[in-house]
């Protein structure tokens, strides 16, 4: 190589040299990598669970919060996602649960209550926030309804030192089944005499009670039954049911018969919308069931009157009470 050639390839390099300390410096705008750098990966979008999810569920009498009562002895709790189909997570508290990102920060958390506690699922939605809806319907297939619950699981913590989702912590409430509820010898309202064969309103103030505190029932349906047909006699002016109010006659279905007259009030055949009735500690034990009857009696008339007040036991099985009252003119 000719001497001048060498000369020019010096100069351009040096100059090349120049340029590349200018541009890195910014003077010459845009900087041009010197390496191409690898594309990084989209960050993870936030507050999606995609992972295990460590369950936590604790369970406390519904009537009395400084007692708890065990998950899965007294207060049955399961974990369900649904995937075009319901798919079992896991059960109970401290369990993995292992969540796909498509289950968009949705579980179901299923209650089912032994037979000697009922699922309070009222309580359990006012004390979760992240409750959003509940349904009672059989998921697993065992013609067995179950409460499902429909929580959200969005920005749950994430433990970076065990490598999984926290749950918040979900609380759920049994409320003890009264198994000898009754009508006492004071809510047995006398016999009357005497009514008389004007039109009057005589009210039998029938009641019920639960056997002890910290006790509840679930009131199915109210029926008033006389034994006559002749609704010329008697009308139900109103009848009050404890948690429900005092209804006017119109609300029941009546059923005349050949031998007797029915008043229905259907509340609920399941546990779902079923009235409720508890006995909370240092309260007053008596529950009203006043019914106003209006009478047109003739002379040496007399109608039995029978109070009967179905609840579900702790298998959702009907049960009943009753007591009758006679009536003359």
């Amino acid at each position: 190589m000719k001497q001048s050639d060498k000369t020019k390839l010096g100069w351009a390099i040096a100059i090349l040299a120049i340029l590349l300390i200018l541009n890195q410096a910014g003077y010459l705008g845009t900087k041009i990598p010197l390496t191409t750098q690898p594309t990084p990966p989209p960050p993870t979008q936030l507050g999606v669970v995609s992972g295990i999810l460590t369950s936590s569920v604790t369970a406390y009498d519904s009537l009395d919060t400084s007692q708890t009562r065990t998950v899965g002895t007294d207060i049955k709790v399961y974990w369900y996602a649904y995937r075009n189909g319901w798919v079992l997570l896991g059960t109970g508290n401290a369990a993995d649960l292992s969540i796909l990102k498509d289950d968009n920060n949705l579980i179901y958390m299923v209650v089912q209550g032994v037979s000697g506690y009922y699922v309070d699922y009222q309580k359990i939605m006012s004390m979760n926030s992240r409750i959003q809806s509940v349904e009672y319907k059989d998921i697993t297939g065992d013609s067995v309804k179950e409460f499902v619950f429909r929580v959200s699981i969005a920005d749950a913590p994430y433990a970076s030192g065990t490598g999984k989702y926290l749950m918040p912590g979900m609380t759920v409430y049994a409320l003890t089944v009264d198994a000898s509820y009754s009508v006492p010898s004071g809510g047995q309202p006398a016999d009357i005499s005497s009514i008389g064969t004007t039109k009057v309103t005589k009210y039998l103030q029938w009641y019920a009670a639960i056997s002890a505190a910290k006790k509840g029932v679930a009131v199915a349906k109210v029926v008033l039954i006389a034994n006559t047909s002749d609704i010329s006699k008697l009308s139900l002016s109103t009848l009050n049911i404890p948690g429900i109010g005092n209804l006017p006659g119109s609300s029941f279905e009546q059923d005349v018969q050949t031998t007797q007259t029915k008043w229905t009030y259907k509340i609920s055949n399941e546990f779902y919308g079923a009235d409720y009735l508890t006995y909370p500690a240092n309260s007053l034990n008596k529950q009203d069931f006043t019914a106003a009857i209006q009478f047109t009696l003739a002379s040496g008339n007399k109608i039995n009157l029978t109070l009967y007040v179905y609840y579900l036991d702790g298998s959702e099985s009907m049960q009943s009470i009753n007591d009758a009252v006679l009536c003359s003119a």
